[in-house]
């Protein structure tokens, strides 16, 4: 999404630029990956897979079970 950047903290008072500033968990959110707090905060610690949910047939399937 090149028309939106990311808050910091240490943003200047006048912004050089005038794209509006949205959360990285807001853009997670946005993009479909998942955006809980462990998701986020691997992200910002380097992991650019995280929060990336695996559909498909790597998955196992569920299986229900009952018990009587």
């Amino acid at each position: 999404m090149p028309h939106l950047r990311l808050v910091t903290a240490a943003d200047s008072p006048a912004p050089v630029d005038d794209r509006p500033r949205v959360s990285l968990r807001l853009l997670m959110a946005a993009s479909g990956r998942c955006s809980c707090d462990d998701c986020l905060l691997a992200y910002r610690a380097g992991d650019r897979s995280a929060g990336i949910v695996r559909v498909g047939a790597s998955a196992a399937p569920a299986r229900l079970t009952a018990v009587r």
